[in-house]
């Protein structure tokens, strides 16, 4: 403990007073102004002297304190707790030393001491002094400070930064641990129904469950939203962990709101195991969130054990979200295919299904199944779709001119993605996309799935009746895929369902699959729609479904998606499928 330079040279003082120096009288008088506490020891640890600050803060006198050790007034937890100290100054050596205090008031206080021999003039020990500095607040206000740093508000549990704490201080003690990353699915969909304050009770009674239950785990943290870590010290015993992290599922389950109010809730779960391999502590706290990330993709409400391979998936969709990126900066590697859309009876176009590709200037083609999924999980697909919009409403403007003359006017499907509906300025786009391409509204139909129309249904149906208003035609795509409800399609302002190619696939294997087409097709009449079905193979499907009164169809069977180039021959009334 660094002590003021003037109280260092009173206690020189003290200990024997050099000619020239003030008087005893005085310098007790400036001890006693002194805001420290200073007590004067013999060497059989009973009290000598003591300044006003040490009298006040022990709440007696000095006539009191005088040839009493501090066990008296302090207890012999205390006297105990200074023994040490007090030895190792009678010894010769200056100790300092920190700690909470019991006062005889049972307030705790927090002191800086230091214990001094005292020596006589002749050099020898006679007893020692203690030095004493109140810092009580400060302390409580680095407690605050240690608590705002490495604990959540909201739980009182342990946050991010504590966690990394432990697992350095395991590695560093070459401590084997295995991390639980446990993640509340559609959390975020709760908190912005029911709002913040719900959302804090459940994460509270959460944390609570957790600590009571939790006794598997050597830390539990938050360490985001609404995810928490749970560590648990040692060999990995993969039985022992599954078994707790069924636990985990089970409490997760159970938490409510302090009023009572509940939601079902269920977590996505990771596991990792710190390995040598790991050159980091964090690099086990990644491997756990990726294994989370992997059983979200899996449905949610399960869990997932981290291996080696599901890091090179992450770290290849990262590249392919930065190329994408690049992709969609410069529009020179993405273009739009065309899939004819065909009418039943006739065998006429009827119209085009736009279909984006990515031809990477590295990898070649890939997959919609590839690249679309990242789009959707980055946000970047409301830029896509809106460049493939535009693209799509371009080209069917320019067809409109080339078709046979008399025909009727081809219409575009475009497909839309949730996040395209989430988007408040969608109509708007739409709007500023038909004026800029000089579009015909009713050219242009818009296919949403099913369940991304049904997951906010209402929402959905304000939505689409504004674009209804635009003039633009409106398609439910897969349709029987998801899960509709009939108490909402007949309010959607739709105009076309779209039967899934799995139907289509179908027919041919049973009356029972024939039926559900023919269900759909009879539903949709009711409602006044007309029918789409996609995934026509055969000349067998064409004919079923000619028969089943179908109103229009697309497939490989009538042709691929193809470049515009190809698909403008198919305007101008080369239509391959009607070739003998």
């Amino acid at each position: 403990m660094n002590l003021d330079p003037h109280i260092t040279a009173l206690i020189d003082a003290l200990s024997g007073t050099p000619s020239g120096a003030p008087g005893l009288d005085t310098l007790r008088q400036i001890l006693d102004a002194m805001p420290v506490m200073i007590g004067l020891f013999d060497r059989e640890r009973r009290h000598i002297y003591a300044n006003r600050a040490y009298l006040e803060a022990m709440s007696t006198t000095l006539d009191r304190v005088t040839g009493a050790t501090i066990g008296d007034l302090l207890g012999p937890e205390t006297l105990r707790n200074t023994l040490s100290a007090a030895k190792r100054a009678l010894d010769g050596e200056a100790v300092s030393s920190e700690g909470w205090t019991i006062q005889p008031d049972e307030r705790q206080r927090y002191f800086l001491r230091l214990h001094a021999p005292h020596r006589n003039p002749n050099g020898a020990i006679a007893g020692y002094f203690v030095v004493m500095q109140d810092m009580t607040e400060r302390r409580q206000v680095e407690d605050d400070l240690f608590r705002l740093a490495y604990y959540d508000p909201v739980t009182g549990l342990a946050n991010r930064l504590m966690l990394l704490k432990h697992l350095t201080d395991y590695r560093a003690m070459g401590e084997p641990f295995t991390l639980v990353i446990m993640d509340i699915d559609r959390f975020t969909d709760i908190r912005t129904s029911l709002g913040q304050g719900f959302a804090n009770e459940l994460l509270d009674d959460l944390a609570h469950r957790l600590g009571a239950q939790g006794a598997a785990f050597d830390l539990i943290a938050r360490v985001s939203d609404h995810a928490f870590a749970l560590l648990i010290a040692g060999p990995c015993d993969r039985p022992t962990v599954e078994e707790a992290v069924e636990e985990l599922s089970t409490i997760v389950r159970s938490a409510r709101s302090n009023s009572g109010g509940t939601v079902f809730l269920s977590a996505s779960i990771g596991v990792a195991v710190a390995l040598p391999s790991h050159e980091r502590p964090e690099d086990v706290l990644r491997d756990a969130e990726i294994a989370t990330g992997r059983a979200r993709e899996l449905g949610g409400g399960r869990q997932s054990w981290f291996d080696p391979a599901m890091h090179a998936h992450v770290v290849e969709r990262v590249r392919m979200e930065h190329d994408l990126r690049g992709a969609l900066s410069g529009k020179t590697d993405l273009w739009v295919a065309y899939q004819p859309i065909v009418e039943m009876v006739t065998s006429g176009l009827a119209g085009f299904e736009a279909l984006v590709r990515w031809n990477h200037p590295e990898r070649g083609n890939i997959p919609p199944g590839v690249f679309i999924p990242i789009a959707e999980s980055t946000g970047l697909v409301v830029t896509l779709g809106t460049w493939v919009l535009r693209e799509a409403c371009r080209q069917i403007a320019i067809w409109q001119d080339q078709r046979e003359p008399g025909s009727a006017p081809l219409f575009m499907s475009v497909n839309l993605s949730t996040r395209q509906l989430a988007d408040p300025n969608f109509v708007e786009v739409v709007r500023e996309v038909l004026r800029e391409t000089g579009v015909e509204p009713s050219w242009l139909k818009l296919e949403l799935t099913e369940s991304a129309v049904m997951d906010k249904a209402e929402q959905s149906i304000r939505l689409l009746q504004e674009l209804r208003a635009l003039g633009v035609k409106l398609s439910i795509d897969d349709f029987g895929t998801g899960y509709s409800s009939l108490s909402y399609l007949h309010k959607l302002p739709i105009d076309s369902l779209k039967v899934d190619r799995s139907f289509v696939s179908a027919m041919h294997q049973s009356e029972e699959n024939r039926a559900i087409v023919r269900i759909i097709m009879d539903l949709a009449r009711l409602l006044g729609f007309d029918v789409i079905a996609e995934g026509i193979e055969t000349s067998a499907d064409a004919n079923l479904l000619r028969a089943l009164a179908c109103d229009y169809g697309q497939g490989y069977h009538f042709a691929r998606p193809l470049p515009p180039e190809e698909a403008g021959k198919l305007v101008g009334g080369l239509l391959s499928w009607q070739t003998p």
